[in-house]
């Protein structure tokens, strides 16, 4: 009796092999033969910033005919080397991610994720790039030109950044992470200049003072100071009285007087801008979301 259990047992083994070896090369069969079918169609979807658009659906075409020729639709599945498709894609500088596979029906989607800059950089030399906020350093790109914060002075044209510039590439991104989610010191600082002690010194659109920020930490802190300082002091003296207000010291604010005649103070003028200031905010928050929508629709009839 054991021994007859043990024959049955290797007997039902030896079925489940041959059952498995036979189901795997039904399988292999049909992948086979689905690979020797042709590519049907060819769909490209491009995500990212929802205001940009830095690669289009022809940028990609290229990318994926540059390896596999003028033809794809029509080409054999198996002649298709997927992963070197989407390491191709992915070396473009505007492209963080690139997925493609084919779908039941034999259509080749390619899924492209776009990088999105959150500040141009100028560097000592004049050289100009883009960051992200994973620091990469991004080109120039002729197809947008986004609304971003403007930083001049950095000391290095580098295209790797290493121990200070490291740092200070990370608090431009920084600052200008803050400037960019807040539309009203967006409006207000025209521009951010690095000196050679790499502290941050802000030019603003409104009044001729300069803004003097210190380094790039407790930027939130920092900008809340400058905020009090307009409020309670600028709208009562106008924009004339100071040259420079800085906020680097830790608990105080110190601003400088301007060396010239007593200017009659504006403050008239101060408290209208700071109303014009709410205006014009109310007003780009609309136009925003109305370019959004746009953008979006465009993207939604490239795609049909």
């Amino acid at each position: 009796m054991p021994g007859g259990k043990r024959f049955f047992n290797a007997l039902l083994l030896v079925f489940w092999i041959a059952l498995s070896v036979g189901v795997l090369t039904l399988l292999v069969a049909a992948i086979e033969t689905r690979n020797a079918k042709p590519c049907s169609d060819l769909k490209i979807i491009i995500t990212g910033p929802k205001d940009a658009l830095f690669v289009d659906q022809k940028d990609v075409k290229k990318m994926l005919m540059a390896i596999n020729g003028d033809k794809i639709i029509g080409r054999p599945l198996k002649d298709f080397d997927l992963r070197r498709m989407e390491d191709s894609i992915e070396s473009d500088p505007w492209i963080s991610n690139a997925e493609l596979f084919f779908d039941n029906n034999r259509v080749l989607q390619v899924r492209v994720t776009e990088k999105e800059p959150v500040a141009r950089v100028f560097t000592v030399t004049g050289n100009s790039f883009y960051i992200d906020t994973a620091l990469f350093r991004l080109p120039l790109n002729n197809k947008f030109t986004p609304r971003l914060p403007v930083f001049t002075g950095f000391p290095s044209d580098r295209k790797k950044w290493k121990g200070k510039d490291s740092l200070l590439i990370s608090q431009v991104r920084d600052i200008s992470l803050f400037l960019k989610e807040d539309p009203f010191w967006m409006a207000q600082i025209d521009q951010v200049d690095i000196d050679a002690e790499r502290n941050f010194q802000m030019v603003p659109k409104v009044g001729k003072h300069l803004v003097q920020f210190g380094d790039g930490k407790e930027v939130e802190k920092k900008f809340r100071k400058l905020f009090i300082f307009y409020r309670d002091v600028i709208s009562k003296t106008g924009w004339s009285r100071y040259a420079a207000v800085n906020v680097g010291y830790t608990g105080q604010i110190v601003a400088t007087r301007k060396d010239v005649q007593a200017v009659k103070a504006d403050t008239v003028l101060a408290r209208q801008w700071m109303v014009q200031m709410i205006k014009n905010l109310k007003e780009q928050a609309l136009k925003d979301t109305f370019n959004t929508k746009r953008v979006t629709t465009t993207r939604i009839k490239e795609q049909l």
